[in-house]
């Protein structure tokens, strides 16, 4: 099969056609107005995006706001149900027989309620605290009360296990 010269000359012609054409669309003059016209669609599109920044800024911040209050409220709710905890302990331990055990157990409770009250002063001024230092001390009380529910825990169980 032999190919005929024009199937070697078309992707000439056709490099050549779109050569043409795009030099044509180069050599026209460049007016004063359409440069002011592409310097005032920049400035537009720049001003815009500066709007957009901010605004995705804002939205950050209030997330971080709003993720600060759902993280103090958990701490105060963990905080609330340590409260009823020690009070559980409290009446269990009062009902206890063996006198140097309930004495244990009355000064147990008061150490974890002496924590607990300075816990709930940590958790007071953590709400004051600048963004940038935040959640290391959220993650501070977090640990602090993982710490008493253990307390709380194992005092539980040395109730139960002296009541049985």
């Amino acid at each position: 099969m032999t190919k005929s010269i024009f199937f070697y000359q078309l992707p000439f012609a056709l490099v050549l056609i779109l050569g043409i054409t795009a030099l044509e669309g180069c050599n026209g003059p460049v007016t004063k107005a359409e440069v002011q016209d592409d310097l005032e669609d920049a400035r537009e599109a720049t001003q815009e995006a500066q709007e957009e920044t901010q605004e995705a800024y804002d939205a950050r911040k209030q997330f971080y706001v709003d993720s600060a209050e759902v993280k103090v409220k958990e701490l105060e709710d963990r905080s609330s149900k340590i409260d009823e905890r020690i009070a559980e302990l409290r009446s269990v331990s009062e009902k206890a027989s063996n006198q140097a055990a309930q004495a244990d157990i009355a000064s147990a409770v008061q150490d974890l309620q002496d924590e607990k009250a300075g816990l709930n002063e940590k958790i007071v001024k953590v709400k004051s605290i600048k963004e940038e230092d935040w959640s290391t001390s959220y993650d501070e009380i977090n640990v602090a009360i993982g710490k008493i529910e253990r307390e709380i825990d194992k005092l539980s169980e040395g109730l139960e296990t002296s009541n049985q």
